[in-house]
């Protein structure tokens, strides 16, 4: 008697547990968060460009999780908002910095995002810049990954811009006689 109890438990439990996803649900669940998430994501984008302009690293910076990676081309990956922090504070001592941002696709799966966007940025250099540093403005394309920690949404991988300027051509090659 205890088995067959036991047996029909076990098939209502089955019974109401909860069924897959189709993949069409699944796409479906899956675009209602990345719909959710953009405006929250651009919005964070939109702060980071007053922060720069503004010069506030100390405000930039809680645009990124406590264990945040910053990659920047070019030199070794900047790893937790200390470092991050240190290196924008460096470039804003630096001189004027106008930035704007334009989301072109965001991907969210519950807890995590990830957010495709173009950039404008514009650098001035200001009496501390390093001897011979120019103007220049640069625009391209970011990706940025993010995690949700206590409802808001925190980058946690910043994979550096890819500019849209134009690599200056290789030296030729000498050929050998």
């Amino acid at each position: 008697m205890a088995r067959r109890i036991a047996a029909v438990a076990l098939l209502a439990l089955a019974a109401c547990a909860p069924r897959p996803e189709t993949p069409e649900q699944t796409a479906a669940r899956m675009k209602a968060e990345s719909d959710s998430a953009r405006p929250a994501l651009q919005a964070a984008l939109d702060r980071v460009a007053r922060y720069f302009a503004a010069g506030r690293a100390d405000s930039l910076v809680m645009f990124y999780a406590d264990d945040a990676v910053l990659m920047v081309a070019n030199m070794p990956a900047l790893k937790g908002r200390a470092a991050i922090q240190a290196y924008v504070a460096e470039e804003m001592s630096w001189g004027a910095i106008q930035a704007a941002y334009a989301t072109t696709r965001v991907d969210a799966y519950g807890p995590l995002a990830v957010q495709q966007y173009t950039y404008v940025v514009s650098f001035k250099p200001g009496p501390h810049a390093p001897p011979g540093m120019n103007a220049v403005t640069d625009t391209g394309k970011m990706i940025t990954a993010y995690k949700k920690v206590n409802g808001a949404w925190l980058a946690f991988a910043d994979m550096g811009g890819m500019s849209d300027r134009a690599l200056p051509a290789p030296a030729p090659v000498a050929k050998k006689h």
